[in-house]
This record gives structure tokens, sequence and C-alpha cells, in this order.
């Protein structure tokens, strides 16, 4: 499986910058040119069709298979602009011939009068610590790229690891919501439940409420730039919230020897949540998808298979007896009259698990 780790780089000298800033300038001319070629025909392009502009030629080359997959993805998508559009701040991207990671030094070529190989310290993060730990265990790096934001430079790399695999028949089951944020059933594949793991949505509640707030007055203020800033700043407190989430799912779920993690079909999930108003409600939705997102990459690092299922009835359906009944539900509180009185999210979690093991059945029968 192929996995990107982003590194951020210690800031780096004016002179660099500005080197930096002058290479993404020529990245932005050559894309527009090459997109440009490639509406009228000219597919066969190299590095030397473009001598007039001042890239190294790694990073042409780059460039133009690239624009080439963005134009195949354009012409697909039917849109009713005449061409690709390009923002100012393209990347410097690069095969895995042409940069080079010695311990936390980066080593890629840029261009000033000719083209220069440049050296730049990463940061020291946990991040950097896993890439090492993939490198020096043999995985191959892929393409890589250079970018900035908000005034600060990144390097992000794609590393190829190797799938691991195990014939663990524990199914785990994930429910992703507001009150929670995620409630895993791991159940056997005879369907008894041995273990159960809640977060609770109380903490990211406040925040969003928070935040909420403060935008509201910043809104009233016309603030538009500390508004974004603000999301922003949102947004990264989801993500590492979203991190330690799915960590401890997925050491739960080798813990319990799980082989296949179960969730609801994204499209859905969001139906069931309520929120405030549509900035929240893209919020949620963003959320809920990077959560599965991080669970899903985990889960593969750990030879875990993933899959997803309708979510139909997984909130109404009472686990035990199978009967669906709405108003079974209210708040936190599943209760039948089979006498199954069980956490609302537990119960889908559940159901989320039975729904796969039930299709398994079909399948083999």
């Amino acid at each position: 499986m192929q996995i990107t780790y982003v590194l951020e780089l210690l800031k780096p000298t004016n002179k660099k910058e500005n080197n930096f800033l002058k290479n993404i300038e020529q990245v932005v001319k050559i894309r527009y040119e090459i997109s440009k070629l490639l509406k009228s025909g000219e597919n066969n392009l190299s590095s030397a069709d473009f001598p007039h502009i001042e890239l190294p030629s790694a990073i042409k080359n780059q460039d133009i298979r690239e624009v080439k997959s963005l134009y195949r993805r354009f012409k697909k998508s039917n849109s009713k602009k005449e061409n690709l559009d390009f923002k100012p701040n393209q990347p410097l991207c690069y095969n895995n011939q042409n940069y080079k990671i010695d311990n936390h030094i980066i080593s890629i070529p840029l261009y000033t009068t000719k083209t220069t190989r440049f050296a730049f310290p990463v940061k020291k993060t946990k991040r950097f610590y896993e890439l090492q730990e993939h490198i020096n265990n043999g995985s191959k790096l892929g393409k890589a790229s250079l970018f900035y934001k908000k005034s600060k430079w990144y390097f992000a790399v794609t590393i190829q690891i190797p799938n691991k695999n195990n014939n663990n028949t524990n199914i785990m089951g994930i429910d992703i919501g507001l009150r929670q944020l995620a409630v895993a059933s791991i159940n056997t594949f005879k369907d008894k439940e041995i273990n159960r793991q809640f977060h609770n949505g109380k903490q990211a509640g406040f925040i969003r409420k928070k935040y909420r707030s403060v935008r509201k007055n910043m809104g009233e203020l016309k603030k538009i730039k500390a508004i974004k800033n603000l999301n922003d700043k949102e947004q990264r407190w989801m993500s590492d919230l979203n991190h330690k989430i799915s960590s401890q799912l997925i050491n739960l779920a080798v813990q319990e020897q799980v082989g296949t993690i179960v969730m609801e079909n994204l499209k859905n999930i969001r139906n069931t949540a309520q929120s405030i108003n549509e900035a929240d409600r893209n919020l949620d939705s963003w959320a809920f998808y990077q959560l599965q997102q991080f669970i899903e990459y985990k889960a593969k690092m750990a030879g875990i298979k993933v899959e997803y299922i309708n979510p139909k009835y997984t909130s109404q359906r009472c686990s035990k007896c199978g009967k669906v009944e709405k108003s079974n539900r209210n708040g936190n509180l599943y209760s039948c009259s089979c006498g199954n009185h069980i956490h609302s999210d537990l119960n889908a979690a559940r159901n989320i698990a039975d729904k796969f093991l039930h299709t398994l059945e079909q399948q083999s029968a």
C-alpha cells in the first residue's frame, strides 16, 4: 500500500525561500503551457519542449506526467471550463530518483542560474521517525513534492509499504457519529461480542460550539481572514483528535485479533447527523470522512481488511432480536420489547458487524 508523509522543513534562509518561490512561479507557467499543448492534441512532450522555462529537467518531466494525469481527469469530468486552471502555489514535484533523504536532510534540485542541489533539514516529528523506520526496513520511496502553506514549507513523500495479511476472523463494527465520535463492537465469527470501545464526542461538541460562537462574532465584524484562520485551527484540532481515535481503535483491533473492520458507507452517514447550520454540517461530513480514512489506512498497515456496508436500519434495528422500530431509539438509549436495553450507538455498531457477517453467510450459501 502507498502512504504519504508530510514533513515540515525548518525555516529556510531568505535566499532559499526566494529561490523556492521563483521555481514555483515557473511551475505555474509550465503547467499552463502543458495544458494548452494537451488541449491542442500534442501528447509527446518532454523537458526539451520548454527550454525557456527555468526549472530542472527533472521537475519539467514530472510536471508533464502530473498535468497529463490531471488533464485526463478533467476531460472525463465534462467540465464547462475551457481548460485546467492552476492556483499560484503549485508544488515542486519530483520522482524518487531526483530527491534524497539522508537522516533528517532532504536534498532536491532547484534552478538558480543553473540547476543546483540544495539541502534542507526537516523537523524531527513523530511522522518523520515513522518514515525513517519504513526507509530503514527497506520500503520503497515514491514521488514527492515541495510546497508551502501559511508561510511554512513542507515536503510530502509517498512510500510503498508491503501489504500485511492475517487470517483472523473476528469482526469490528464501528459506528461514527456526533454524540459518540466512534463506538466499536468486536464480535467473533459466531456473532458473540468480546470487547467494545467508546469515544465520546462531548469535548468535540464543546470545541465546535466555542468556534461557532467566535465565528458568529467575527462574521458580524466582517473579519473574513480571521474566520478562515479559525476554521483552519478547528480542522487541525479535529485532525489530531481523529488520529488519536483511529490509533486507539486499531490498537484494540490488533489486540483482539480482528481480521475485518466494518463501517457504514459515508454517503449515507451524514443523514443521521444533526447540526445547526450548513458550515457545521460540512465540518461534520469532513470529520467523519477523515476519521474513516485514518482508520482505513492504519488498518491496512496492520494487515486488517476494511469493508463498508449500507447503513439502512443500523440505528433502528435491535441487535438482539432483529426487530426494526424507529421509536426504540431515544437519544443514547435503545430499548426493545425483547428486553434489549443498550447504548444506541453500541447497538448500531453491533448491527454494522452483524450485517457484514450475514452478507458473508449469503455469499457462502
